[in-house]
């Protein structure tokens, strides 16, 4: 596939974070402040925004043959640029799953987003201007994917998360809920309300 054959796609640029453009898929110009307040949302709806952006990448990881350390949320007012995290270790079983990995937690909480019926343009940007540090990780080791402009682009790593999504809802929600409750929980509880195994931990620790 050569740039020149990448299907038109209007990604939109009207968001910069620290002063470089961040394009989107989504268009709203509106969207101003950090993104726990642009949500808009009440605060235990922002909690759950949280945990099923972590659920998703947790779960994610186990399919994809990580292990699974730990994922935990913060609860209440973001004290860190980031509302969790999910730690693993272990290579991927492929490219496809690494990818998957990354674009997991944001387009979970797009999907959540419209099946609870909270979906809006402003709330979808914020979506994304929330996974700024998953794009920015994946995009360092593969810059031939990018917004319009390169070989790959990255609406294929979000079609890779979409399919992820579609046959593995359920155990993501699960998590999810479970996460929002405890805010914090290991790869092996994880695992266990996924209903999927936790590759062995290797030499790494984290």
């Amino acid at each position: 596939m050569t740039v020149t054959d990448i299907p038109a796609l209007a990604w939109h640029d009207g968001i910069d974070i620290n002063g470089a453009p961040y394009p989107t898929r989504n268009d709203a110009l509106s969207v101003q402040g950090d993104s726990d307040n642009a949500y808009d949302l009440p605060s235990d709806l922002v909690d759950y925004a949280r945990a099923i952006h972590e659920a998703g990448h947790a779960v994610a990881a186990l399919i994809g043959g990580a292990h699974l350390h730990h994922a935990q949320i913060v609860k209440g007012p973001a004290t860190t640029p980031e509302g969790g995290v999910t730690e693993i270790c272990n290579p991927f079983v492929n490219g496809h799953a690494y990818a998957t990995f990354f674009a997991a937690g944001e387009r979970a909480v797009d999907r959540w987003l419209r099946e609870d019926g909270l979906w809006t343009p402003d709330r979808a940007v914020v979506n994304e201007v929330g996974a700024y540090s998953d794009r920015r990780s994946f995009l360092a080791l593969n810059p031939h994917v990018g917004f319009g402009d390169k070989q790959i682009d990255y609406t294929v790593v979000h079609d890779l998360a979409d399919n992820f999504l579609n046959q593995h809802w359920d155990a993501v929600t699960r998590v999810a809920h479970a996460l929002n409750h405890h805010a914090h929980l290991t790869g092996d509880e994880i695992a266990r309300i996924a209903g999927l195994p936790n590759r062995p931990r290797p030499s790494c620790t984290a």
